[in-house]
This record gives structure tokens, C-alpha cells and sequence, in this order.
């Protein structure tokens, strides 16, 4: 059975990682195509490749979140591996990463507000989803990381 925990906790940990990739991906690719817009750099042949890139770092991360959501209602419905994986500690740091998604999602929307000042482009589309995504994945990342230190 040890065995057992010590492969879903890679699993758990693989999983996180991945999804992490995805979201950096996902945000440099977004704050690539809002900043570069004016640029018309979204109507050439770059703007179809970033598009594209957007398109699989979301599959990547879709993929992922719901791996992981399928490992933890596997965890949920073995009580030894609830004990052993869904224990105080982690339930934590869970609740400890819901600060870290909304610093994040904050962060974003004040990104954009500041950098309005000199880029005068407000797509309320882009602010959405960009504040969405950090939120969502600050709260992974933060996870990771202190996961990772126990």
C-alpha cells in the first residue's frame, strides 16, 4: 500500500507540474498577443502561431486539472489514501492557496491598470481571462511549491 500512496503522490505532483507549464505558456502567450495588438501583430502570421499556442497550453492545462481531479476522487473514495494524502496538512496549504489566487487574479487586474497608463488598449475580454487564469494558477503554483517542501 505504501507504494501505492507514494505513486499517486507522484502522480499528484507530476500532474501539478504539467499544469503549471501549461499555464505559463498560456500567460506569457496572452500577455504577448494584448501588449502587441496595436502592433497588428495578432492579424500576420505570428499572431495565428501565438493563437495556436494559446490554444494547446489550454488543452494542456484542461488535460491536466482534470487528471487531477479524477486522482483526487480517487483519493477521496479510499479511506487510506484519504488519510495518508488528503490529510491536515494538505488541506492547509489548500485553504493557504486560495490568498495566493487572489493576490494573483489582483496582481493582474493591477498589472493592466497600470500598464494602461502607457499602453492605451483596454480589451475587458483579455483583463478577464488573464486575471481568471493567475488567480487559478497562483493557486496551483503555490500549492506545488509548498506541497513539494513537505
Amino acid at each position: 500500500m505504501r507504494q501505492d500512496i507514494e505513486k499517486i503522490e507522484d502522480k499528484r505532483v507530476n500532474y501539478l507540474k504539467w499544469y503549471i507549464f501549461g499555464f505559463m505558456i498560456f500567460i506569457t502567450l496572452m500577455l504577448v498577443r494584448h501588449f502587441f495588438r496595436l502592433d497588428g501583430m495578432n492579424k500576420q502570421v505570428l499572431g495565428t502561431i501565438v493563437l495556436g499556442g494559446l490554444i494547446i497550453s489550454v488543452a494542456i492545462q484542461a488535460f491536466f486539472v482534470l487528471l487531477s481531479a479524477l486522482l483526487e476522487k480517487d483519493i477521496r473514495r479510499n479511506p487510506t489514501l484519504k488519510a495518508a494524502l488528503q490529510n491536515e496538512l494538505v488541506q492547509s496549504i489548500s485553504q493557504q492557496s486560495w490568498i495566493a489566487a487572489y493576490l494573483g487574479a489582483a496582481g493582474m487586474t493591477v498589472l493592466f491598470a497600470v500598464t494602461w497608463f502607457f499602453y492605451p488598449l483596454c480589451d475587458p475580454v483579455t483583463i478577464s481571462l488573464c486575471s481568471i487564469a493567475m488567480g487559478a494558477g497562483a493557486y496551483r503554483i503555490y500549492f506545488y511549491f509548498r506541497y513539494k517542501s513537505i
